[in-house]
């Protein structure tokens, strides 16, 4: 079993799943705030673990979170489509929108928390101005549910994540879209970006964490073999060094962004995970799972140093595969595999061109291609020719004073116990060539007597040769001269 890290506090109290967690940090206090099905919207005081206020409001279940950090406002998505929200201070309700005709499943805050993104069920992506909450975008273009929304760190651009398989980059000053979609295997659950503005990471239904360029839609390397389940939601450290992943195998990760090898020890819960979040100076990290707990995690003593030690658990069984691309800092499209002493329990990483969105279906070089099965894997090696044994029995030479002879008995030869020998048939797993061409004289049976007979240099055929002497005795000398 993989080592886990253990949690310094868990906050208790939710009636229902926890949705969403995100950190507040008012003064020097540092705050957790959740949603959750039981249709509330608590803070909890890090420090002691304790619940401090339960913001009530929504009347159904509350999914999407943001927390605003210079106006200290808090905002909260709903299964019936509407967004509440509180000042953090006075914990009074601010606004109610009521745009959205289906889950608002994700809200985020721009940058300079003028403008509030909100991604829902119903297929749009809405567009906010926070100081009067007019409705400045409603975009409509993905063709299906909207899962996710991201500010990039300048406010230019917005990504967002759909059922349609797709990540869109979006202006945000125009809302027009501004490159071709980023297309995936499963639907995007989650979306991040990088500090730089320059890298979108995207989580998927099948597990896996793709990494693109922001200004060109190109796909870095291959995607992230993470959870054996579905990812629910991405966090990224504050210094763009770590991403978490929470997944429904019961699990976060955390993942350095610059190798995109496992950091640290797992974060291991009982049930699904369905979110995940660090704090303002990235040493900690918030978890919620359905069975309503919150856990708190100090990943400040955590290094790289756990990477080595990765369970086989969670990796594809079809390639082996956990991290199919390495990348520097600058550049995620570098690539490097690890040696094998790296690695755990006989575990190798597949070697694979950066590049190519065929990785999850290529083979791995330990392997036999998925063309050729055991004994059809071609060998580049000539076997030499059998050797003739009595009673035309042919053996394959690595038959003929081998070691293995004894324990695994050649086909060519009987089994054990056997009085009559057998005729050797052909095997892939014997491979015996066939014999030489016959000489002209094989050909006809009349004179093929024996192989001994023909294959000797003095060519003698007895009953001919008696035959042409007595005819010869018979004859007269007069005879023999006509």
């Amino acid at each position: 079993m993989e080592p886990s890290l253990s949690p310094i506090r868990s906050l208790r109290g939710h009636d229902g799943f926890v949705q969403e967690v995100a950190f507040l940090k008012n003064g020097k206090q540092l705050k957790v705030v959740s949603s959750s099905n039981d249709k509330t919207v608590r803070i909890w005081d890090v420090e002691s673990g304790k619940q401090e206020n339960s913001l009530e409001g929504h009347t159904s279940e509350t999914l999407g979170l943001a927390v605003s950090m210079h106006r200290t406002r808090l905002v909260c998505g709903a299964k019936d489509g509407k967004i509440i929200i509180w000042d953090a201070d006075t914990k009074e309700i601010i606004r109610c929108l009521s745009h959205h005709t289906d889950w608002v499943i994700c809200v985020r805050f721009s940058p300079d928390e003028k403008r509030l993104a909100s991604a829902s069920r119903d297929g749009t992506l809405k567009i906010w101005d926070v100081e009067t909450w007019e409705l400045v975008f409603d975009i409509d273009d993905h063709q299906g549910k909207v899962w996710t929304v991201a500010y990039s760190p300048n406010g230019t651009k917005i990504a967002s994540g759909s059922y349609d398989q797709t990540v869109r980059i979006w202006n945000a000053a125009t809302g027009k879209q501004q490159i071709q979609p980023l297309s995936h295997d499963a639907f995007v659950s989650s979306v991040v970006w990088s500090p730089d503005n320059r890298r979108i990471i995207s989580a998927c239904h099948d597990g896996q964490i793709y990494f693109w360029s922001a200004p060109t839609g190109a796909q870095l390397g291959f995607p992230l073999r993470a959870h054996s389940n579905t990812i629910n939601l991405l966090a990224i450290s504050p210094d763009g060094e770590l991403v978490a992943s929470a997944s429904r195998d019961h699990t976060v990760r955390l993942w350095s962004t610059s190798t995109r090898k496992p950091f640290g020890r797992v974060l291991q819960h009982a049930s699904e995970v369905a979110t995940v979040a660090f704090s303002p100076d990235g040493h900690l990290v918030a978890t919620g799972d359905v069975q309503n707990i919150i856990f708190l995690w100090d990943i400040s003593q955590e290094s790289t140093i756990m990477t080595n030690i990765v369970s086989p658990s969670f990796v594809s069984p079809a390639s082996n595969i956990i991290d199919q691309s390495s990348a520097t800092s600058d550049s995620f499209s570098v690539s490097s595999t690890p040696t094998s002493d790296e690695l755990p329990d006989g575990i190798e990483f597949a070697t694979e061109p950066v590049g190519s969105r065929d990785a999850a279906s290529s083979p791995s070089p330990s392997l036999p291609p998925q063309s050729y099965f055991h004994d059809e894997i071609p060998s580049p090696v000539r076997t030499p020719p059998p050797v003739e044994l009595s009673n035309r029995i042919q053996a394959p030479p690595e038959t003929i004073n081998s070691r293995g002879a004894a324990v695994s008995p050649s086909p060519s030869f009987p089994p054990q116990g056997s009085s009559r020998p057998q005729i050797p048939l052909a095997s892939a797993s014997t491979p015996v060539l066939a014999s030489p061409p016959k000489s002209f004289w094989k050909r006809f049976t009349m004179f093929n007597r024996s192989a001994a007979s023909v294959d000797s240099k003095r060519w003698r055929f007895s009953r001919i040769g008696s035959i042409m002497r007595r005819k010869h005795r018979n004859l007269g000398p007069d005879d023999a001269q006509n």
